[in-house]
């Protein structure tokens, strides 16, 4: 057990690099058929170095330490969303106003605000423990932090993104001892209300309708899903060979973004598939295992936010390419293309490890007795 606790971190980490390298690898073998064959690896790579940077500063550095800047955190994030309607600086795109231009890069706000509502929600969650069960702040509070950025993200519209952020919310105040029955009846009205507003825009009803009848609309709305099915059809247990797709020849789109793991399985078969869904077991089991070992409330909200909307994130997409749920497009994290979710990725990867050291370290200098200091530590 102790050995684990130690090396838990390492292990997660190290299931994280492996996918991001078997994403590297798939991105250069989908894209070869492309223009911009080295421009979209180039790019990746590029993000992955940043990754890694932020990575570094993240985990070195005590968690508690980013407390203070919080909320100015959680406005900046909210500045970059508000600039997405702004023309000439916002990149609308497929009916969708959700990327900014910057330096020939794309940037996905929405990813950032992820991020920052997670750091806000641990750190006044974890700062009211004790008036947790009052619904002013185990309620009332953490609701109300999400509530414009909902509402900024329905304008875009980002209805993944919204989801994934409220479900976040949710589980928060749950872990952090928010009454259970207005938490589960507010998820319920969510998820009712979120289906609603997808029902009246047509297009995501459409896609939800051809989900119902997939042989129908194969050629139609569940065209994308259906070449992903193909695709895993075609790989069988051991693949086509690395570079031997054939549904990243113009078939499948989104290849190298939301649709990356049906070419895993085309190319490299079931079991390369297989891998990818225990890697990302591995890294949740570790994340949960880090977030109850932490020493303090916050750090434990922390862990279970991040690592919480991470894998729900692979969990979309995992189940959107294989048919199993409806339509949504959602990268995969640390595999699909992507710069501003690879490098928040990261970022989350590298709290947890922050969370991870602090937690050995103040093991080490109090005897093994929990704490539960609120104070944090520059």
């Amino acid at each position: 057990m102790k050995s684990m606790n130690r090396y838990v971190a390492v292990i997660m980490v190290i299931a994280v690099l492996a996918l991001t390298g078997l994403g590297l690898v798939m991105i250069s073998s989908t894209t070869a058929p492309l223009a911009d064959y080295s421009g979209q690896l180039k790019r990746q790579i590029i993000w992955f170095a940043a990754g890694l940077v932020a990575f570094g500063i993240v985990g070195w550095v005590d968690y508690k330490s980013w407390r203070p800047y919080v909320w100015p955190i959680f406005g900046l994030s909210l500045l970059l969303l508000c600039l997405v309607f702004v023309p000439g600086i916002g990149s609308h795109v497929k009916g969708s106003s959700r990327w900014l231009k910057v330096f020939g890069f794309k940037v996905q706000p929405s990813e950032f605000l992820r991020l920052a509502v997670v750091l806000l929600l641990a750190h006044g969650l974890a700062k009211q423990q004790p008036k947790i069960r009052e619904w002013k702040w185990g309620f009332v509070w953490p609701l109300g932090v999400i509530a414009v950025p909902l509402l900024m993200l329905r304008m875009e519209p980002d209805f993944g993104t919204m989801a994934l952020l409220a479900a976040t919310t949710l589980t928060m105040m749950f872990v952090a001892g928010s009454r259970i029955w207005p938490v589960i009846a507010t998820g319920g009205m969510g998820m009712t209300g979120l289906a609603m507003m997808m029902w009246l825009v047509p297009e995501r009803r459409a896609r939800f309708l051809a989900f119902l009848d997939p042989e129908k609309n194969k050629d139609g709305k569940f065209y994308q899903v259906w070449q992903g099915i193909l695709a895993f059809g075609s790989g069988g247990t051991d693949g086509l060979g690395l570079g031997n797709s054939r549904q990243k020849m113009f078939y499948l789109p989104e290849s190298t973004t939301d649709c990356i793991f049906p070419i895993i399985g085309e190319e490299l078969g079931l079991y390369a598939t297989l891998a990818v869904v225990i890697a990302f077991a591995v890294i949740l089991i570790c994340g949960l295992w880090i977030a109850m070992q932490s020493r303090d409330s916050h750090g434990m909200l922390l862990g279970f936010g991040l690592m919480f909307g991470l894998c729900l994130q692979a969990m979309v997409n995992i189940g959107t390419v294989t048919g199993s749920i409806p339509p949504k497009g959602m990268p995969l994290p640390f595999v699909s293309y992507g710069g501003s979710n690879l490098l928040i990725s990261y970022v989350a990867i590298g709290f947890l490890v922050s969370v991870h050291r602090e937690s050995l370290r103040t093991k080490r200098f109090s005897g093994g007795m929990p704490i539960d200091d609120e104070t944090p530590r520059f």
